[in-house]
């Protein structure tokens, strides 16, 4: 038995050996899994400008951080290319904030497609590339323009720094208090800002000691696992949270579209309350939805002190949205009520036309459960988990259950993990 033991710690270290000049690789992806990244996007409107936009620049270069700028079209000239150029260089992201900053909603194709293309094409002969983004002035947008411009629209979220008599650091505090993990955070680099560059100068490195890391908006995208949709607004983008998370019940399929008057929404699900706080934090409500604006859930008390109350999605992209029974007992808490208090709890729009076609009630996988091994969620463990394990492992591949994978039981995936695993696969065998 000694023996056997040494035998396979041999194979084990040999096994190691082969993979050593992955290690490094091995442990920093797996804690990717593991760990919640905290990502911001800073983005600047207004710009470009030989004075406030470089002094962003400058404070940028100081703490290691990169931003998105959205340009005025009339405002680039000679001059403030070489601004846009320094941007680039820095590895800051170019974006569209249209020609004229101009109210675009009432525009024809041909004007709409003129605001865009002179922006591209200036920023083209700039940096070599067209901008990936576009913000509409004044943030007003319509279906007209989704249909119109091909790149996905950004709101993000402001802290007033557009109003003079808003002092550096209550824009700061408004910024600090607002950061989560996916926000697109929407300032000003106009000419003469500069309460805005002194409030940089306390939101980046108070947020930096937090865990956050300043990423451009397709960072942003990338790094959280979304495509931008076309007809979205963006202000967050953060992680799919129900991965862990299987189907409970469905609760409709079918499909109502209407706004936030509608009576169609009567059509769709009303949840039991009882049923909700029966599942304490364990579920999940997934909601497969189109439109511009993100469903909500509508907490609804009409008798003794009436209530209304929206609970924003914890996630959407445009195609799914989905609230956590955290949320929602943050927001029962805040007014004070719990589940049978209430009259009502269903789904709405948040604002204009909504269309929703699928509401899954979800409830948390029990990882304990898990089949040992069954990296690819196959309900058997197999040489194909091997397979798929030595790929992960050489960078060549991505695990569908990488718990099932973590046999050292260690929190991530390493080279004695698929020691432990090929050992598991030649006692299955031998026993058969």
């Amino acid at each position: 038995m000694k023996l056997n033991n040494i035998v396979k710690f041999i194979i084990c270290m040999a096994l190691l050996l082969k993979f050593s000049l992955l290690s490094m690789s091995f442990t920093a992806s797996a804690e990717t899994n593991t760990s919640q990244s905290k990502l911001i996007a800073l983005t600047f409107d207004d710009g470009p400008n030989t004075t406030t936009t470089n002094e962003v620049l400058d404070v940028l270069e100081e703490y290691n951080a990169v931003a998105s700028f959205f340009l005025v079209g009339d405002n680039i000239n000679d001059k403030s290319a070489v601004t846009v150029k320094r941007a680039y260089d820095m590895g800051c992201e170019i974006d569209n904030h249209s020609k004229t900053h101009s109210n675009m909603s009432n525009m024809t194709e041909k004007e709409l497609l003129a605001e865009i293309e002179y922006v591209d094409n200036y920023v083209f002969e700039i940096t070599g590339e067209y901008t990936k983004f576009f913000r509409p002035p004044y943030v007003d947008a319509n279906q007209n323009m989704y249909n119109i411009i091909d790149k996905p629209f950004i709101c993000g979220v402001g802290c007033n720094d557009f109003i003079d008599s808003v002092t550096a650091q209550e824009r700061a505090n408004n910024v600090i208090s607002s950061a989560k993990d996916g926000l697109i955070v929407l300032l000003h680099d106009a000419k003469g800002n500069s309460q805005t560059v002194e409030a940089l100068k306390t939101i980046i490195p108070t947020l930096q000691k937090e865990g956050y890391e300043f990423v451009t908006l397709t960072d942003l995208f990338e790094k959280q696992g979304e495509t931008p949709a076309r007809t979205q607004l963006y202000s967050e983008v953060t992680k799919y949270p129900c991965g862990n998370y299987t189907i409970y019940k469905n609760t409709f399929t079918g499909e109502v579209t209407g706004d936030t008057s509608s009576k169609e929404w009567g059509k769709t699900t009303v949840f039991d309350g009882t049923e909700l706080e029966s599942l304490k934090d364990t579920y999940a409500i997934e909601v497969s939805y189109t439109g511009v604006y993100q469903p909500v859930i509508a907490l609804q008390k009409w008798s003794g002190e009436a209530l209304f109350c929206s609970v924003q999605p914890s996630y959407y992209n445009g195609r799914k949205a989905c609230f956590l029974a955290t949320d929602i007992q943050k927001a029962l808490a805040e007014n004070n009520v719990n589940y049978t208090n209430l009259n009502r709890i269903s789904i709405i729009p948040y604002g204009g036309t909504l269309t929703i076609t699928n509401i899954d009630l979800l409830v948390k996988k029990n990882i304990e459960n898990n089949l040992s091994g069954d990296v690819n969620e196959d309900q058997i463990f197999s040489i194909a988990d091997v397979v798929m394990m030595q790929k992960y492992l050489l960078n060549s591949g991505t695990l569908i259950n990488w718990k099932a994978g973590d046999l050292y039981m260690n929190d991530y995936i390493d080279i004695f993990d698929l020691c432990i695993m090929k050992q598991k696969l030649i006692n299955q065998t031998q026993k058969q």
